[in-house]
């Protein structure tokens, strides 16, 4: 049995010689798996780094060439700076490649192309790091070394966003040369320290206003920037052009000297009788002695200061222009100003008897619109020759004479001067026939009284004496007749008339200093480059909302889409300021009587914000009947249908008040991504009914309701939709006293909460949308605003 054993022990010796050469086998290829294992993970890292980091670095300049090799650059020292088993990657083993994350519409996805499409924005980084290395053991059986590569790919995450502005009534609060907006303007709302103190005006301190801002019912209203420089921005004065078309800009007004305030250029008003203060009828300034007209000598016995020879016109400070309104008229027949430009000198046929100014009739007076015209144009002009601001062309001649045959004139110069004339004579034709006097709506508002009010026939007999009754004195003007800047830019944006009279239309250029809404543009004009610069993969559609048009012949505005969805930042920009028809055919102007004019981008009508969601919810859709159901020269997808399924949908509205002004339109289903609000243009009208609130949450629950909701929106639980909200003006600011901004935030707040962008609707609005300040401190703010709202959540993430 000792052999036996000795024999069996003597076996395993060879047997495990045996055993410890696979063991040991398996021991290396065990090492170097584990090897190639962690070179393949830290490939893999260092590719999704440089991935990343390359992304990131690409951007929307197209001047810059979209800063690809900046991002070949990062990409590259990103993967260089990693390690793989502690050794630095070499260039060698480095591949950058830039593409573009394209979507197609025909297969409803997006998919990666390297190079860039020529019509995509490159946003995309591919990135292939390749690993080396020599096996501990594996060479033993034949593999000396390993090979590997890592390949990944990073995107800009594609979004469609929709932004949405308030261009109703209310972003011009800042700029209304009187107050309130609607109804009969009870006092000036300009801060202007130079005004006449000559005359009548000498007991109107109210011509300037230094108390604002002015809460004027639930409406605060900001200090008008018309010829000065306020909160609003600068004087709207200023915006407005003579040049030829294309040519170099040249101001179409310049400012009268200060001192006219009290001295003016021109006929001065006579003082009383052996006084120093300014007579208010003739019996007052001659005391009974038969007046001679404005002459060195008036009246027999005058001491006053000396009077230059009469020459038919005063003219005011700055921006006042001039005026032949002089009380008392000169006697003299080719000197009064009644006879000469109304055809009568009987003051009963110019006022009533409270001393208000009468319509033109065939009892009363006619006007002489020849006479004014050849008046106006004669030194000193206020006016140039020709007017044009932001692609309207106002006027390009001053015309000798109006015709009256046909109501309105047909000849555009003519109507639109017989249109000013009537509005500084303090008249609005309403049709062929019928007239109202509007003195009330326009300038600081109605005439007053100053002195004595009395208004009598003119007596009988022969001679200056009896030119008419010496004791009569109508009411006494602001701005009533005067003709000049001032008059001329408030006739151009009146919003009281507007809100008096439907066929009443604005005029200002959306490019003027209106406020807020010019800071609003300029913040969304810096934001958007912004945007293109920052965010490569997004598509950015731009819409408007006031009072919408709700049939064909309507009088609302901005029914359509200002840009569609994409990435045409050179439309998104030039369409904050310029009517849409001359962007769609350049080099092209519009008059202030077509149809395009209603579509200037200037704030005008109610707070209608529901409309603004129901074109963004249409923008979203991928509906390829909504692409050129706008026809041509409108751009692609006008009317919706390039939403991108996959992409992530932000909405941003921007408004300065509370919603006032329904809006309701049918839903149409046609499945996830593909319905639509029959809001579409042309020929798809909202009714004007329903309540406001109720319309709006309506309408923003759609849009945020699931893909698969059995009435559609754009949410998925991956991707929800987001929306943000910015309050904007004076009803926001904390000290403010309006009535509307407790509603207003309540507004915004329940819109972002049903938007997921906060916590409950008690939530308060997050400071940074809170947008007040001066115009350049708004325009910050908005810009700093959208930058926080577009840098939210990620940005770039790989795919592959």
């Amino acid at each position: 049995m000792d052999h036996e054993t000795s024999r069996s022990r003597g076996l395993i010796i060879p047997i495990l010689a045996v055993a410890m050469v696979a063991l040991m086998g398996f021991i290396a290829l065990a090492i170097d798996i584990g090897m190639i294992a962690v070179a393949r993970t830290q490939s893999q890292n260092a590719a999704d780094s440089a991935a990343m980091a390359g992304a990131r670095a690409l951007n929307g300049d197209t001047d810059g060439g979209y800063n690809e090799a900046g991002a070949k650059t990062q990409a590259l020292n990103v993967a260089m700076s990693s390690t793989i088993h502690a050794k630095g990657v070499p260039k060698s083993q480095i591949d950058i490649k830039v593409g573009s994350y394209t979507y197609s519409y025909a297969q409803a996805k997006f998919s990666p192309n390297i190079p860039s499409l020529s019509t995509d924005t490159p946003n995309l980084v591919k990135s292939t790091v390749s690993a080396t290395g020599k096996n501990v053991f594996g060479r033993l059986l034949g593999s000396a070394a390993f090979n590997l590569s890592s390949t990944a790919t990073a995107v800009h995450r594609p979004r469609d966003v929709a932004i949405i502005l308030d261009l109703s009534g209310s972003m011009r609060f800042d700029s209304l040369l009187g107050a309130p907006y609607s109804g009969t303007r009870t006092q000036s709302n300009n801060p202007e320290s130079v005004f006449p103190r000559f005359g009548h005006y000498s007991s109107l301190p109210g011509l300037q206003n230094t108390t604002g801002p002015d809460v004027i019912g639930s409406d605060t209203v900001g200090l008008a920037n018309i010829t000065v420089a306020t909160d609003a921005g600068n004087p709207i004065v200023g915006d407005f052009y003579q040049n030829a078309l294309g040519a170099t800009p040249i101001p179409a007004f310049t400012p009268a000297p200060d001192s006219y305030a009290t001295d003016p250029d021109g006929d001065t008003p006579l003082v009383k009788y052996r006084a120093t203060t300014y007579g208010q009828t003739v019996q007052q300034i001659t005391n009974g002695a038969t007046f001679n007209g404005y002459t060195p000598i008036p009246f027999t016995g005058y001491t006053g200061p000396a009077v230059p020879e009469f020459k038919g016109y005063t003219r005011g400070p700055r921006y006042w222009g001039k005026t032949f309104f002089l009380w008392p008229p000169d006697p003299r027949t080719a000197n009064d100003w009644r006879q000469k430009f109304f055809g009568t000198n009987d003051n009963t046929k110019l006022w009533d008897t409270s001393g208000n100014w009468r319509v033109p009739s065939s009892t009363t007076y006619s006007i002489n619109y020849t006479a004014i015209l050849a008046w106006i144009k004669q030194t000193p002009n206020p006016f140039p020759t020709k007017l044009r601001a932001g692609r309207i062309l106002y006027y390009d001649a001053i015309p000798s004479t109006i015709s009256t045959s046909s109501y309105p004139p047909s000849d555009l110069n003519q109507r639109f001067w017989k249109e000013y004339i009537d509005y500084v004579i303090g008249l609005y034709q309403k049709t062929s026939s019928s007239w109202d006097v509007v003195t009330k709506y326009t300038g600081y508002g109605d005439d007053y009284t100053w002195g004595t009010m009395k208004i009598s026939a003119k007596p009988t007999g022969t001679g200056n004496a009896n030119y008419m009754n010496y004791s009569d004195n109508p009411e006494r003007p602001k701005l009533h007749f005067w003709f000049g800047p001032m008059t001329m830019i408030d006739f151009l944006g009146n919003y009281n008339m507007w809100s008096q009279y439907a066929n009443w239309n604005p005029y200002w250029p959306g490019n003027c200093h209106e406020g807020p809404l010019w800071a609003c543009k300029l913040g969304v004009q810096s934001a958007l480059q912004d945007i293109r610069n920052n965010h490569p993969n997004d598509f950015v559609s731009l819409m408007y909302f006031s009072t919408p048009k709700y049939s064909a012949s309507g009088s609302g505005s901005f029914n359509r889409v200002r840009v569609p969805l994409g990435r045409d930042y050179a439309r998104l920009s030039d369409t904050l300021w310029f009517p849409p028809s001359t962007i769609d055919t350049p080099g092209t102007e519009i008059r202030p009587y077509d149809d395009d004019n209603l579509d200037v981008p200037r704030a005008f009508g109610g707070t209608t914000t529901v409309m603004g969601f129901m074109l963004a919810y249409n923008q979203f859709s991928g509906n390829s009947s909504l692409r050129t159901y706008a026809p041509s020269p409108a751009p692609a997808g006008e009317a919706g249908g390039l939403g991108r399924k996959g992409a992530q949908r932000l909405v941003i509205l921007e408004t300065d008040g509370m919603a006032n002004t329904a809006a309701s339109a049918t839903l149409t289903n046609a499945g996830a991504n593909n319905s639509y609000y029959k809001v579409r243009q042309p020929g798809e009208y909202p009714t004007n009914s329903g309540t406001v609130t109720t319309q709006i949450y309506s309408v923003v629950n759609q849009i945020c309701a699931l893909e698969t909701a059995s009435s559609p929106g754009y949410s998925t639980t991956r991707k929800p939709v987001l929306i943000h909200c910015m309050g904007l003006g004076p009803i926001f600011d904390p000290s403010t006293s309006s009535s509307q901004r407790d509603a207003a935030l309540d507004l915004l707040q329940n819109i972002q909460y049903i938007g997921g962008t906060q916590a409950s609707a008690s939530t308060p609005l997050a400071s940074y949308k809170i947008i007040t300040g001066t115009s350049q401190q708004r325009a910050d703010k908005i810009r700093q605003a959208f930058s926080a709202i577009m840098q939210d959540g990620v940005q770039v993430s790989l795919i592959e």
